[in-house]
């Protein structure tokens, strides 16, 4: 078995045994029911963008945050620095079972909320999978240096609620420029291309900085893991 393989093999049971996945699916569920008993179909789009930006940070970014400063307590890093584990095969299972759950909890809110509601499923995807690999590699890096959980809950409240979240308010107060500045909005308007018209500029925009966010917090996050958790590189 590769060292990938094993780690995320290792990643899903740690992620099962915490309840994350029955209280992952209890909570799409739940938002699932009130979107297709409170929201209009008409704004199906815009919903599922603007929960998705505000609801997979808590699958992602604190959840992942949450499970390496756990790890830091219960000594596994410790032990795993003795392995030949590297910090891209950790950062990348994170990143992999992390990232494909919260993708599982968008598919179960559209379909308890507005199946049957026409939308293209590529952008939506696109959308939600580069929101979740930069929301966990952020969520990575930012707690690396960080062991009390008490003491990285404030810094990455307002990393999230401060910066990352803010793209919402395009759907609420209008496409303002000010949101350009903000690395996620590149996934929200991915997102919303699934169910709305995009000029050919706001395409490239998505995908571009999408893209570049990610693999500028991957390198961000590798940095500060041979800084703080010294794991083998490569």
């Amino acid at each position: 078995m590769s060292l990938l393989a094993a780690t995320l093999k290792l990643d899903m049971r740690l992620q099962a045994r915490s309840k994350l996945y029955g209280i992952g699916i209890v909570v799409s569920l739940l938002l699932g029911l009130l979107g297709r008993y409170f929201i209009p179909a008409d704004y199906a789009g815009q919903v599922l963008a603007a929960v998705y930006l505000a609801g997979l940070g808590s699958t992602t970014y604190m959840i992942g945050a949450s499970l390496l400063l756990l790890e830091k307590s219960e000594g596994t890093l410790q032990a795993l620095r003795t392995t030949p584990l590297t910090s891209t095969a950790y950062i990348m299972s994170k990143v992999i079972t992390l990232t494909s759950f919260a993708v599982l909890e968008s598919v179960i809110v559209y379909v308890v909320a507005f199946s049957g509601v026409h939308l293209n499923p590529v952008p939506m995807l696109f959308g939600v999978v580069c929101l979740g690999v930069i929301y966990t590699l952020v969520g990575l890096g930012q707690v690396a240096s960080y062991d009390p959980v008490t003491s990285f809950l404030f810094p990455g409240a307002v990393i999230v609620t401060g910066v990352m979240q803010l793209p919402v308010f395009y759907v609420i107060v209008g496409p303002l420029e000010v949101w350009y500045f903000i690395p996620t909005q590149g996934s929200m308007l991915l997102m919303l291309g699934a169910t709305e018209t995009l000029e050919v500029w706001q395409w490239a925009y998505a995908i571009v900085v999408s893209l570049g966010s990610i693999v500028a917090a991957f390198w961000w996050a590798k940095g500060k893991f041979a800084d703080a958790i010294a794991l083998q590189e490569g």
